[in-house]
């Protein structure tokens, strides 16, 4: 049996057999039913693309930004990155789909922090370093997210002040008192709607 779903306005039909639906939920934290949902959504971003090019065409970095889950985040262009085979940005719809999953409310906060890990870590390296967590307050303190425009002086202040503090109280860490750290910062930087445990 096929599944359809109209993308948007009756432009386009999007259509999953039942075994393709079943590998998506085994894949992501969906129900089929929310796979379909997602996929509408996808094809709401960009309807001329389904339209010309089926239901899984590959969308920019620009189109995904209109998402309103992303409108507010200061990461938002870095997460596209993450989630994106080549690191542009640019998706079709099974990143967008493994996106969506870890970024809603049924994503244990396990795999939220081995996301928000991947977000921080900048040059990819496998650790959290200095010029990781410089970029990680840069975002952090945009006008956007804090509201009040900063001068290239007081930018660097900024930076000069934490880095000075985390290099003051450098301590070895267990890992469950890493843990805890990064499972802090998951949710008041990233995911400010998970609950705590």
């Amino acid at each position: 049996a096929v599944v359809s779903t109209q993308s948007t306005g009756g432009q386009g039909t999007s259509a999953y057999d039942q075994s393709e639906l079943a590998e998506f939920q085994d894949l992501t934290y969906f129900t089929k039913r929310e796979v379909l949902h997602v996929h509408k959504r996808f094809g709401e971003l960009a309807p001329e693309k389904i339209k010309s090019h089926g239901r899984n065409p590959v969308l920019s970095k620009e189109e995904i930004l209109a998402l309103p889950e992303l409108a507010a985040n200061p990461f938002k262009e870095r997460i596209l990155e993450v989630f994106s085979d080549n690191g542009d940005g640019n998706m079709n719809f099974e990143q967008f789909l493994d996106m969506m999953s870890q970024l809603s409310s049924k994503a244990p906060l396990e795999t939220k922090i081995d996301f928000a890990f991947k977000i921080y870590d900048f040059n990819e390296d496998g650790q959290i370093c200095e010029n990781d967590l410089q970029k990680v307050i840069l975002f952090l303190i945009q006008p956007a997210v804090t509201g009040a425009t900063l001068t290239t002086d007081e930018r660097n202040q900024v930076i000069k002040n934490k880095s000075t503090k985390s290099k003051k109280d450098e301590v070895t860490l267990t890992e469950e008192e890493r843990n805890h750290i990064v499972r802090n910062v998951c949710r008041r930087d990233l995911f400010p709607n998970q609950k705590s445990t």
